[in-house]
């Protein structure tokens, strides 16, 4: 009985020496705390003493990042290696405790798996610039997906779920997924209210996290390497900057010899050209005045209607390569990406052939026997 009461009681010192050394900060109210990841904007968090602990994961990123959790009275700031998390406490009003964890995600890489891995799988694109494949979702239902970059995970629409799909349970991490010769397990499945047109869903980058992607517009092909392959001649090289869970490129719109420099969310799942973001546009005094080539109501993947106007851009510069009279859609409306970015589509993307290497994290991209075709709203408004 001795021995047990003194494990007992090392037991309680041990979790005791444990509390006492995790950090702790202060709030006055729970509504008014934010997080900062890199150099990104706040974001607003609500704090809940019910959730034990509160977690948040930071975007990929190769390097060691800093974090930033502030509160109405007090803050808490350390830099996160890939695989390390931060852990504190916030006490609210002197009474309530909230546990925090913030984590950064290790680092995926699969270039020394063997034998070394080269899956080619074809796809349909679409009329409406959406990169579609049959899929096979837990060896009993085939759906068609889009690949959409600009966005994370196994999205199906309400109606897949209901029609397609045998019993889906959609709470648990239990789906097996097959695309072509590869699979995913354990996957969860987010309901959404729209896909792309003949679509019953979508999935994201991340699905081939650590991989890299090769997209052939030319032969309706993509390519999954488990090494990256020898880039080609012809490719310009863009690193990838990872940001909420999402990633961009950088590229420069022009309009006579004024230059508009910055970050692009790279969203094949966009079928559009480029949507500009209204807070960049502002800092950089992007013309106000660009003739209106068109105005439509568009739904997101939420089914909420936005208005956007379509207007004509000069020149969008990618590296050395040149894209002319690029009619672009502004937002009378807050960007859906939810951070500064102007949004690149597929209108735009799919004159590239594309090899995205989320192994070294950069995007290739090649003018294909698209790169002249016609933009959608050009056609329209010359017919």
């Amino acid at each position: 009985m001795k021995k047990l009461i003194t494990l007992a009681l090392l037991v309680q010192a041990f979790v005791a020496q444990a509390q006492s050394s995790t950090p702790i900060i202060k709030a006055k109210v729970k509504e008014s705390a934010y997080v900062i990841e890199g150099n990104d904007e706040k974001r607003r968090w609500l704090l809940n003493p019910k959730v034990r602990p509160q977690r948040f994961t930071l975007s990929k990123s190769p390097k060691a990042k800093w974090v930033k959790f502030i509160t109405d009275s007090d803050s808490i700031k350390r830099q996160l290696k890939p695989n390390e998390k931060l852990e504190f406490r916030v006490v609210i009003a002197e009474k309530d405790t909230c546990f925090i964890s913030i984590d950064s995600p290790p680092i995926k890489n699969y270039a020394n798996l063997k034998p070394v891995q080269h899956d080619t799988i074809p796809f349909v694109l679409t009329d409406y610039n959406n990169i579609k494949f049959k899929a096979v979702l837990n060896e009993r239902d085939t759906l068609n997906l889009k690949f959409d970059s600009g966005t994370t995970g196994l999205l199906l629409t309400h109606d897949a779920i209901k029609n397609k799909t045998h019993n889906l349970n959609v709470e648990k991490e239990e789906n097996h997924l097959q695309i072509g010769n590869l699979s995913w397990d354990n996957l969860e499945v987010y309901p959404v209210a729209l896909s792309g047109q003949g679509t019953d869903g979508r999935f994201g980058w991340d699905l081939f996290d650590g991989k890299v992607v090769e997209i052939d517009y030319d032969k309706n092909l993509m390519i999954v390497h488990s090494r990256a392959p020898k880039i080609g001649k012809g490719y310009s090289k863009f690193p990838i900057e990872y940001t909420r869970t999402l990633f961009c490129i950088t590229g420069e719109l022009q309009i006579q010899d004024k230059k508009f420099k910055n970050r692009f969310l790279f969203d094949n799942g966009y079928q559009r050209t480029i949507m500009l973001d209204t807070l960049l546009m502002h800092e950089q005094n992007y013309p106000k005045n660009l003739e209106v080539i068109k105005k439509v109501v568009m739904r997101n993947g939420q089914g909420k209607e936005i208005p956007v106007y379509t207007v004509n851009n000069e020149r969008l510069n990618l590296g050395d390569m040149v894209l002319r009279d690029i009619p672009v859609q502004l937002l009378a409306t807050a960007n859906p990406a939810r951070f500064k970015t102007h949004i690149m589509g597929n209108e735009v993307l799919k004159r590239f052939n594309t090899i995205l290497d989320f192994q070294n994290n950069f995007v290739y991209l090649k003018p294909n026997s698209l790169f002249n075709m016609p933009y959608t709203e050009a056609k329209q408004k010359n017919g």
